[in-house]
């Protein structure tokens, strides 16, 4: 699965099969198969007509946000990013690290 991103102002994109993919927003992006992604990567001016799909590779992004450890209260908890102090016993939280270990 491929991301194209859509011009400002569209919020979907029909191909010449028939398949329909909408966007949640105007200007968004739309999520299209592997063959999809080579066709419209092979129309002219790609890229120039306002369409930019992952070219030359699959470009994921995760929805994980790094929460932060209360260490101080047994079993530790993590809580939300923005959770600078322990919603629960108030001592200060420490960032969870990137590869999701504490």
């Amino acid at each position: 699965m491929r991301v194209v991103n859509l011009p400002p102002g569209c919020q979907g994109l029909r191909l010449e099969d028939g398949t329909h993919y909408r966007a949640a927003r105007e200007g968004g992006w739309i999520t299209v198969s592997d063959d999809h992604a080579k066709a419209i990567d092979a129309i002219p001016g790609n890229g120039t007509a306002g369409l930019v799909s992952a070219d030359g590779g699959v470009y994921v992004t995760g929805a994980k946000k790094n929460g932060r450890w209360c260490t101080t209260c047994q079993p530790a908890r993590l809580w939300q990013p923005w959770s600078t102090a322990c919603p629960r016993c108030g001592a200060a939280t420490e960032p969870e690290g990137i590869d999701g270990d504490s």
